[in-house]
């Protein structure tokens, strides 16, 4: 692929505007980087190359990135090589290149634990990162698999046990050069009924805050004794000697992230399993050990795909302004793989103003870290064959934080109602506002003055007129609002309004039924016995909807398995059966006596997701 590039040369001729300027703190074995604090000025600029190529001669496949800084300032980029393909319980091998130029040149590939081929085969997968700052040890944690992947795993710790899907980590003393492993499955399962974990690839954080302060953590999704999906802190308060599991939260989680926010609260960000197409979110209070509820965040569209989140200056001191600004990478697509883009908050991920378009197309995982030269540099998958790697400058984004926000609206159709349309600029500098633009329904009218010259850290609000036609269809719509300031800068919010629906109008109801073991036998049943279940999902409504199902049994989750209860644009007043989910009895089951089938049935409709949360009849197994 052919890089593509805007000249730095004529990037610095551009008048630049910096963030109000902070202390940094030190860090003795080598300290984060933080971006360079111009959101403003010029083009700014964008770079990237391919780093490796499925069907180069080495490898036939190579997926999943990582991206980190070693404490020697060399950047660090790791990913699967892939034998045959395969995610785990493939041969795979952890690879690395190098880059002592921030990225613009790169050496060879090398390996960082590798997969061995043939009968007895072993893999290693999924690299994520953590550099402990405080004694410059890096870490490289990934799966360890040999029979069995993160579905087929089975409860236990025993590293010889060739059915569990293990955890490892990698350790290096030496800037990444040399490596130790080391399994840890048994050091974060503290519960012994999980029956697989693997470590969200990308990179981890080290907290920078608090009582906390100096904490290592990574991200794992495990498998719950009911079939869940969860996420889980894994951390250290000793620089990486032991390592402990927090409390699992959530349902439907998969891969997650987090990023420790300016107050210390580490916040939780997930791909999401159950079928919202959006990112889920938790936080913590006590440096990742427990979560709090989980929320769906509204302004992260997601395809159910990996994603990064991170600080853009990780020095900033507690409380700051630079310390709340953080950087998001992801597809944001609800429909493919695609639409890559990276967006910025500047309020703790409140609200996400900002964001730019890097790869229109295919796009998979991606995965984001600042760097020496105060760029940010974007590791991502173009398709699912191919590790690129990009870089830009914070003014490449071309963005303004200054979110626009609005009350919900409630407006009965063929009626006009007024509200007020917040816009706040929470960093600076001044904002010189040129056009002020919403992109509303057709026959909707939606308007707002456009507002004068706002300083820093201030806000106005501007009277807001919607009207509603006659003839719209009920439902909530979120209206886009953009604000574009005179040197083509902008920021972006939605005004959401709600127009009530008739009895037959109502979005994304369904009924499930069903549940029941369709080839039972006379008890007792016996480890391995296959449990097999029928549901039947009813359409309420007249809108066309599409249902997702998760939950403790396979052939379920279209995120798990090709053959699943998934069915897409489902008619109104329509229905259909799913006789495919089955459960493989588990010697857990048989010590408890009996297994319950318990699912989670989303359906979403537009805007619209609703969920209905079913158990089937327990099966005895005694």
């Amino acid at each position: 692929m052919t890089s593509r590039a805007i000249s730095r040369a004529a990037t610095a001729a551009c008048a630049l505007i910096a963030l109000s300027p902070v202390a940094a703190a030190a860090s003795p074995a080598g300290p984060d980087h933080d971006a360079t604090p111009f959101w403003t000025g010029g083009p700014g600029r964008y770079a990237e190359q391919d780093l490796a190529i499925g069907g180069d001669g080495v490898f036939p496949n190579y997926r999943i990135p990582a991206l980190t800084v070693a404490p020697n300032g060399d950047l660090l980029a790791s990913y699967d090589g892939r034998p045959t393909g395969i995610d785990a319980p493939g041969p795979n091998s952890i690879l690395q290149r190098r880059s002592t130029d921030d990225g613009r040149t790169w050496g060879p590939q090398t390996v960082v634990h590798a997969g061995v081929e043939g009968a007895a085969k072993v893999g290693y997968s999924d690299p994520s990162y953590v550099v402990d700052r405080e004694t410059g040890t890096v870490f490289n944690f990934h799966v360890f698999s040999q029979d069995q992947g993160f579905i087929g795993s089975r409860p236990g710790v025993d590293p010889a046990d060739r059915n569990v899907l293990h955890a490892e980590v990698s350790t290096s003393t030496d800037n990444g050069t040399t490596w130790q492993h080391r399994t840890i499955t048994a050091d974060i399962t503290p519960d012994l009924a999980w029956r697989s974990r693997f470590a969200a690839s990308g990179q981890g954080i080290q907290l920078r805050y608090g009582p906390h302060a100096g904490r290592l953590v990574q991200q794992y999704t495990v498998i719950n004794a009911v079939g869940a999906f969860q996420a889980v802190s894994v951390y250290s308060d000793d620089h990486g000697a032991t390592w402990r599991a927090g409390e699992a939260v959530g349902t439907g989680m998969d891969e997650n992230k987090t990023v420790e926010l300016s107050d210390g609260t580490v916040m939780l960000n997930s791909r999401d399993s159950a079928g919202s197409k959006l990112r889920k979110v938790a936080y913590s209070h006590d440096g990742g050990v427990t979560y709090g509820e989980v929320s769906i965040d509204r302004e992260l569209p997601d395809p159910t795909n990996n994603a990064s989140i991170v600080r853009a200056f990780p020095n900033a001191p507690s409380g700051s302004d630079r310390a709340k600004v953080l950087l998001f990478s992801n597809a944001a697509s609800q429909t493919s793989r695609s639409n890559g883009t990276v967006r910025a908050s500047c309020d703790d991920g409140q609200s996400w103003p900002i964001s730019r378009v890097f790869q229109p197309g295919e796009m998979a995982y991606s995965t984001l870290a600042t760097l020496p030269d105060g760029d940010v540099g974007l590791l991502y998958e173009p398709g699912h064959n191919a590790i690129r790697f990009a870089e830009f400058d914070l003014a490449w984004l071309r963005g303004l934080c200054a979110p626009l926000t609005a009350p919900e609206l409630r407006i009965e159709r063929g009626t006009t109602a007024t509200s007020t349309l917040t816009v706040a600029n929470q960093l600076g500098p001044v904002v010189k506002p040129a056009s002020l633009a919403f992109d509303a329904p057709a026959g909707w009218t939606v308007s707002a003055p456009r507002p004068g010259k706002l300083q820093p850290h201030r806000s106005v609000d501007l009277p807001l007129t919607v009207t509603v036609p006659a003839g719209a269809t009920g439902g909530t719509y979120r209206v886009p609002v953009r604000l574009t300031d005179d040197a083509g800068r902008s920021s972006a919010g939605t005004v959401t309004v709600v127009v009530p629906k008739t009895a037959d109008e109502v979005d994304g109801r369904i009924s499930v039924t069903g549940g029941t073991l369709t080839n039972a036998h006379p008890a007792p049943y016996a480890l391995g016995d296959r449990l097999q279940f029928s549901y039947r999902v009813t359409n309420l409504t007249d809108a066309v909807t599409t249902v997702v199902a998760t939950g403790n049994l396979r052939d379920l989750d279209p995120a798990v398995d090709a053959r699943n209860c998934r069915w897409r644009n489902l008619p109104g007043a329509g229905a259909y059966s799913c006789t495919s989910a089955y459960h493989l009895v588990t010697q857990a089951d048989l010590d408890r006596g009996s297994f319950t089938p318990l699912t989670t049935w989303t359906s979403t409709s537009g805007d619209d997701v609703t969920t209905v949360e079913h158990a089937g009849p327990a099966v005895s197994l005694r």
